[in-house]
């Protein structure tokens, strides 16, 4: 009976999934990234209506996420490993640890054992290694969050993170910004195995996009914090750390490869069956 049992499930796993996977998807080109950022390419963020995709060299454009008119621009940096954009403007932490661009005055610059940022309505989140740290806004010192290797924020101070129990199973839980859990919720199939797995970005409900390799194949897949996957599509082989966000209307906007092998910024959108 346990083993009939467990069959169904697996099934209904597998059926779930496989209805996810399946979903059609439009794609619309937006614009071509140049040479010069998208061969150093770190990522995309989006604030507002525009994209803004960033070189490491500190060369970035922005894009009219409507008209797709580009405008391009250099930081007085070099060397960066990521970047984040508030109000409009750009932090950034470089390949020393070191912090950059619209941080508090107040703040550590670093250095930081770290090589991602993420800011939220309360600080600032750097991680990227065995640890996390948080800064607060107007803090003069970080929170270290202790093996907090998955770590993204949201808004009201929470933070996604995901971990792995003894018997294999991933989860993604939420916390708050001291690394307290505050919710385990949403546990995924014994069948999910991933490799190069990465959080984000959030959508515009607090919603986890989570990146994996599964079966050699890369996934996205979209979890809320009411416990549910909304979906699970196939995404395009990464071209660099970030490439992937969403728009004002929750929709995916990537980085990807055209058919010539140039960097594109493309939108997709599921096509909902009539009737």
């Amino acid at each position: 009976m346990n083993i009939l049992k467990s069959l169904f499930l697996a099934l209904i796993v597998f059926s779930i999934q496989s209805v996810a996977l399946s979903q059609e998807i439009s794609k619309e080109p937006i614009a071509k990234i140049p040479e010069e950022i998208a061969s150093n390419l770190i990522g995309i963020r989006v604030y507002q209506n525009t994209a803004f995709v960033m070189g490491s060299n500190g060369q970035y454009i922005t894009i009219d996420l409507t008209t797709g008119d580009t405008n391009s621009y250099k930081l007085e940096a070099n060397n960066l490993l990521d970047f984040d954009v508030v109000v409009g403007k750009i932090l950034y932490i470089n390949n020393e640890g070191m912090l950059g661009g619209h941080i508090f005055p107040k703040w550590s610059k670093g250095p930081y054992n770290s090589c991602l940022v993420d800011a939220c309505d309360q600080g600032l989140i750097v991680s990227g290694g065995a640890n996390a740290y948080f800064l607060a806004k107007n803090a003069t010192t970080s929170i270290e969050l202790p093996e907090m290797r998955f770590c993204l924020p949201i808004e009201r101070g929470f933070l996604w993170s995901m971990s792995c129990d003894a018997e294999g199973v991933w989860q993604a839980d939420l916390y708050d910004c001291f690394g307290n859990i505050m919710s385990n919720v949403y546990k995924f199939s014994r069948f999910f195995k991933p490799s190069n797995l990465e959080l984000g970005p959030h959508g515009v409900e607090g919603e986890l996009l989570v990146s994996a390799i599964e079966d050699n194949r890369r996934t996205l897949s979209l979890i809320g914090n009411n416990g549910r996957m909304f979906w699970k599509i196939y995404g395009p082989e990464k071209v660099c750390l970030r490439d992937v966000a969403f728009d004002q209307l929750d929709r995916i906007i990537v980085l990807e490869k055209d058919s010539e092998g140039q960097v594109v910024l493309t939108r997709y959108t599921f096509i909902i069956p009539e009737g």
